[in-house]
């Protein structure tokens, strides 16, 4: 005979043992980071990084597939001028705003590399920044790792293109930013 809930007991201790091998695989990342817009161009006018100093931090959440191939990433960032653009004094700021970017990694095998492919969405931004990014678009990208030994080393180059909601933004090629990006990634 079996003791009261015996039986659940035993579907749960099999749960558990079909799920650990997949959990047990699984990894959760945290990687912080700053990036630098070097270039972009938006509204026939293009713009390096020495005339602003265009820069954002970063945190992105990710979850790595069993195989570590894939990962399932969403990133915050803010954004912020070192050097204030020329502007009128009432709406002069620092501010770039804040970007979510869900998106993907793919990375191969023993290899340091990956690419990976986002679409940012502006939450919100201060008025005159918003001039020639949309609200939201879409992030390429190609980076390397350094591993550690506990955490790797990135250096990340992406192109960023808006797909909609931008005010200078006729096609999603007319308009670009480049970022260089690194920081430090953790696996759990």
């Amino acid at each position: 005979m079996e003791p009261p809930g015996g039986h659940v007991n035993k579907l749960a201790l099999a749960a558990v043992l079909l799920a650990a091998p997949l959990a047990a695989r699984a990894d959760v990342g945290l990687r912080v980071g700053l990036g630098a817009d070097i270039a972009n161009h938006a509204g026939g006018s293009t713009h390096v990084i020495t005339d602003n100093w265009p820069l954002e931090g970063q945190v992105m959440l990710s979850y790595w597939i069993p195989t570590s191939l894939l990962a399932i990433d969403l990133e915050v960032a803010e954004g912020f001028y070192l050097k204030a653009p020329d502007c009128a004094p009432a709406s002069c700021g620092t501010r770039l705003g804040t970007v979510l970017r869900p998106g993907i990694r793919l990375s191969p095998p023993i290899l340091p590399i990956y690419i990976r492919a986002a679409v940012p969405i502006n939450v919100e931004s201060p008025s005159p920044y918003d001039v020639g990014r949309g609200t939201y678009g879409l992030r390429l990208g190609a980076g390397l790792t350094f591993p550690l030994v506990l955490f790797k080393i990135y250096i990340e180059a992406d192109a960023d293109f808006p797909l909609g909601g931008g005010t200078l933004a006729p096609s999603a090629f007319s308009n670009w930013d480049l970022w260089l990006n690194g920081g430090l990634d953790f696996r759990f």
